[in-house]
């Protein structure tokens, strides 16, 4: 993956994933009227919001890193793709993960996920 790409896709497809996840998810709290539906929802927010905070951390390590070849892509709007980055082993995990996290609100979006937010349903990690 590029400096590129991580700028100008892989952080706003994770921006546009997280305001769509937690807009449902307020959306589903306000709606609920058992406490426990309330409850389970608000620990669902939070757990997803925990992820997404360790998911940009690791992100900004890596483009902390990578500061002047970031600096360069930006000032050429996104025409200089930059050099292919060498994560550690956190920051890719964060890179996959924010991958995993828009795939994942994709196929909700498409009708293919019962649940906006990753973890619930079929997919490996649980939030609940």
């Amino acid at each position: 993956m590029t400096v590129n790409e991580l700028i100008y896709s892989v952080i706003p497809n994770l921006n546009s994933a997280e305001k769509l996840v937690f807009s449902t998810l307020e959306s589903l709290i306000n709606a609920a009227n058992n406490p426990l539906d309330i409850l389970k929802r608000t620990d669902q927010r939070q757990a997803f919001s925990l992820e997404v905070h360790r998911i940009r951390i690791n992100l900004e390590h890596l483009l902390s890193r990578y500061r002047d070849e970031v600096d360069a892509v930006l000032r050429s709007e996104g025409e200089h793709k930059g050099p292919i980055v060498e994560p550690d082993h956190q920051e890719a995990d964060a890179i996959r993960g924010a991958v995993e996290i828009y795939r994942h609100v994709c196929a909700f979006q498409r009708g293919e996920r019962p649940h906006p937010v990753p973890g619930l349903g079929a997919t490996p990690r649980k939030l609940t």
